[in-house]
């Protein structure tokens, strides 16, 4: 039986999909080349392997990435939500801010497009 997506923002799980992630504040710290491992109109989970970085609730990021099939690059800040931290990386759960119109639209149809060839 497929899992039922109960999330407000349902998400979709995505592979070979990197972002590349900065501090918003301005601060010194290299940019970060990420794993996606899902993504939602209003948020997305990416897996970090820097032992610089240590990623925190609340945190503002600037997020640049794209998507399968597409020639749009989506820049936005984000805030971290949440985190969960393993031996080798961590696992950032982040929300979109000041996310555009045009780039909502696009990224709520790629999910609902996905979530559609899920399900046939």
């Amino acid at each position: 039986m497929n899992e039922i997506e109960r999330r407000r923002y349902p998400r979709i799980n995505l592979s070979h999909v990197t972002v590349e992630v900065y501090t918003s504040l301005g601060e010194l710290l290299e940019p970060e080349l990420c794993f996606v491992i899902n993504v939602s109109e209003n948020g997305m989970l990416f897996k970090s392997e820097s032992k610089n970085i240590n990623y925190n609730a609340g945190m503002l990021l600037r997020l640049t990435f794209g998507l399968p099939e597409s020639n749009l690059i989506i820049r936005t800040d984000a805030t971290v939500i949440h985190t969960r931290a393993t031996e080798l990386s961590q696992y950032v759960g982040v929300q979109f801010k000041n996310l555009g119109l045009a780039e909502t639209k696009f990224l709520r149809d790629y999910v609902e497009k996905k979530l559609k060839e899920e399900t046939k």
